[in-house]
């Protein structure tokens, strides 16, 4: 049986003095009698009891903790990097970054110039004449400077090739102070003629042979600029021209190419294939 708690009583016999008109004065009989009627009344309890018996707060029920997921018991159960091999981390770090630094250079990537005028040199069969390095054998030889010893420039070695030796048969052609003498055309062979070339497959020819084959020096700025404009005309970038050879005759020299005249007037100039040099000033003759 549950206790009335005595303070409870009390208040409840105030209530019930004010309302008869009571002073009070029998609120320890009349709790006295209530503890007495409540214990002797069995098991029923006053709205008032049961009331403060459902405020006192009660234990929650103890919640069920969740199973560990498979993965996570997986992690904590996992060998873990001991704290000592932290250490190497950053000597690792700096030998990765030392290894990867040495591939970072960039790779050697063949000038498309080079490898454009190879492929002409070849494919038009000069390479059959004079041979796949230059080095001669029923044509003359352009390997160890022997190319432009006799062609001090190249618009008079373009000229050769595109009307070929039988329209000069007989003539000297070329530098006369080359070692071995003056070359007369016809004399070893019948060089023949190119016509069906465009102004910048024939340059690029004779860029191969004087250049690469040749051994001739690149490094002069109208040299440099007219490799620089071959390219631009092989990518597309500056438009390619058919053979003139009228124009070609008018800018040789007529001292290394026969039927040259070298009148070329100032806009002409610019048009003629080969390096140009400064104005007031000569391309300088290897």
């Amino acid at each position: 049986m549950t206790e009335i708690p005595e303070h409870l009583l009390k208040r409840s016999a105030a209530r019930r003095g004010k309302s008869t008109g009571d002073d009070g004065g029998g609120a320890d009989a009349s709790a006295s009698t209530a503890v007495e009627a409540s214990a002797s009344s069995g098991p029923a309890q006053p709205p008032a009891v049961v009331q403060a018996a459902a405020a006192i707060p009660r234990d929650p029920e103890p919640v069920p903790e969740k199973p560990v997921p498979a993965y996570v018991q997986a992690s904590l159960e996992r060998k873990k990097m001991p704290m000592w091999a932290m250490g190497i981390i950053p000597f690792c770090a700096l030998l990765w970054a030392y290894s990867f630094a040495g591939t970072m250079q960039l790779p050697d990537v063949e000038d498309p110039l080079f490898v454009e005028s190879a492929a002409l040199y070849g494919s038009q069969g000069c390479a059959g004449c004079h041979g796949g390095g230059g080095g001669g054998g029923v044509g003359y030889q352009f390997s160890d400077g022997e190319i432009y010893a006799t062609f001090p420039e190249p618009i008079d070695q373009i000229v050769h090739i595109v009307r070929g030796s039988a329209a000069i048969a007989g003539e000297e052609y070329g530098d006369s102070a080359r070692p071995g003498g003056v070359r007369v055309a016809g004399n070893r062979g019948v060089m023949p003629n190119y016509p069906s070339l465009t102004q910048n497959e024939l340059e690029l020819i004779v860029f191969h042979e004087r250049a690469t084959l040749g051994g001739e020096d690149t490094s002069a700025p109208e040299y440099q600029e007219w490799m620089e404009h071959m390219r631009e005309v092989a990518e597309g970038i500056l438009p390619d021209h058919e053979i003139d050879l009228e124009l070609f005759l008018a800018c040789a020299n007529p001292e290394f190419t026969p039927g040259a005249t070298g009148d070329v007037s100032e806009d002409d100039a610019k048009k003629c294939p080969g390096p140009h040099a400064k104005e007031g000033e000569e391309v300088a003759a290897e």
